[in-house]
């Protein structure tokens, strides 16, 4: 038994049925035998037939730094795209839901210094050889596969009968710790807590254990003791005891215990997460009448400069459909907040009109914001992903050529014509995106001139 596995097993019955063929490594045979089923044993093992097998390992390891190469020179690529810089004010305070898109980078010429400058980054021109070179690639692999099978094929195989083995390795691996792993009583878990005192998933597995018994006291003594115990400084794993708390008083106790916690939580942490958080689980429970005075009579009074408060219970109230409830909040919201806050402020709410509300409602509140500032990508970014989710082609198609037909920087022009070509690969054929190459085209050509 000592010699199946490097870790303790404490239920080895099930790894092992009769009849199941294992690998082994023979430690001795005289005065007796013994074997190991040990991954260091069966290491050892592997490297003692190093030798023998030095011809098939160097074909392997040829093939795995061609491989290697190939991804370090793309992620140079991606790196280099990755870190190109924009300069400009108008972009700090991006709206968070956006999902960036590739970028590309346009060439200009400077008159001024009369020095052709070139961007280090890939150049809309590159894009549209690279796609003709990608395309072309596509039909050499085709062709690849049907040609026999050849040495590298037989390295292919090689590697992948290595990856198997493994994967199948670790996934004893995995199922020897959670073996090991179990906790299924109060001295284990005491165990666990002792060795893991800062860690807060640990704690609230403690409460869980004893409310799957039915003792909610020894439960809510588990949270005090594991907010006596945690470090001051892990204020996240605090937070998620507090959390755990809450529930726990909103499952088995009055809606006064659960205030009473709450407040104690406040005057340790911040208060507007300690709240926030509560709402979370208000909101969970669908006790909405507690909700709403946890908004109006804390939220809204102590933190109503806080545009997170805001957009949290629009988001609560369109959830509960109290629709126009959510709508006739922004114009209070946007009394109560800083002007630098209230264009994400209404991004927001237009966002949930899409999501619950009326799209067309949610388009015009966009259309205003970007009438002001029709220099901020993220917003035309995320107008643009509410639109084509609604899967209408040409009213994604109409929003992209006006994208494409703002006057503005040459390094957000390049944004909007990728995601143009983007579009019409997946929505488009060969004659729209024909189309909006040629236009990608002539726009270089048109500041090529200048």
């Amino acid at each position: 038994m000592k010699n199946l596995s490097d870790n303790f097993l404490k239920n080895w019955q099930p790894m092992f049925p009769q009849g199941k063929l294992v690998k082994v490594y023979v430690i001795q045979t005289e005065p007796k035998v013994e074997l190991s089923m040990k991954r260091s044993d069966l290491k050892k093992g592997k490297e003692e037939k190093e030798g023998d097998e030095s011809d098939d390992e160097q074909d392997v390891q040829r093939c795995l730094d061609d491989i290697l190469l190939d991804k370090f020179q793309d992620s140079d690529a991606s790196d280099h795209d990755n870190h190109e810089e924009d300069d400009e004010e108008e972009d700090e305070d991006e709206v968070k839901e956006v999902d960036e898109a590739p970028k590309i980078t346009f060439t200009t010429n400077k008159s001024k210094s009369d020095v052709q400058t070139v961007s280090d980054s890939v150049s809309l021109r590159e894009v549209l050889e690279e796609e003709q070179e990608s395309e072309s690639e596509e039909q050499e692999e085709l062709q690849n596969k049907e040609e026999p099978e050849t040495k590298r094929g037989k390295s292919f195989e090689k590697r992948e009968k290595k990856r198997k083995k493994e994967a199948a390795e670790e996934e004893l691996r995995k199922i020897e710790m959670k073996s090991s792993s179990i906790l299924d009583t109060e001295d284990d878990f005491e165990r666990e807590v002792a060795s893991k005192p800062d860690s807060g998933t640990s704690w609230v597995c403690y409460m869980a254990y004893w409310l799957g018994l039915g003792n909610v006291d020894k439960a809510r003594l588990t949270a005090k003791r594991a907010l006596d115990t945690i470090n001051y400084r892990m204020e996240e794993e605090k937070l998620n005891v507090w959390s755990a708390l809450f529930n726990l008083e909103n499952s088995f106790g009055t809606h006064e215990g659960l205030m009473k916690v709450c407040k104690e939580a406040a005057a340790v942490n911040d208060s507007k997460t300690v709240f926030l958080r509560l709402a979370g689980v208000l909101g969970k429970s669908q006790k909405y009448q507690e909700l709403d005075e946890v908004y109006s009579s804390v939220l809204l009074k102590k933190h109503k400069r806080s545009r997170k408060v805001w957009c949290s219970y629009c988001t609560t109230l369109a959830t509960q459909d109290r629709l126009q409830e959510a709508r006739d909040l922004l114009a209070k919201a946007l009394k109560s907040l800083p002007k630098h806050k209230h264009i994400r402020t209404i991004s927001h709410f237009a966002q949930t009109e899409y999501k619950v509300g009326d799209p067309n409602r949610g388009s015009t509140m966009f259309e205003n914001i970007l009438n002001t500032y029709p220099h901020r990508l993220d917003l035309w970014s995320v107008y643009l992903d509410k639109t084509i989710a609604l899967n209408d082609a040409d009213q994604s198609r109409l929003l992209l050529d006006r994208m494409i037909g703002l006057k503005l920087p040459i390094k957000k022009m390049k944004f909007f014509f990728k995601r143009y070509i983007d579009f019409e690969m997946v929505n488009g054929d060969e004659k729209s995106l024909y189309t909006i190459r040629t236009k990608a085209q002539e726009y270089l050509n048109s500041k090529d001139d200048e």
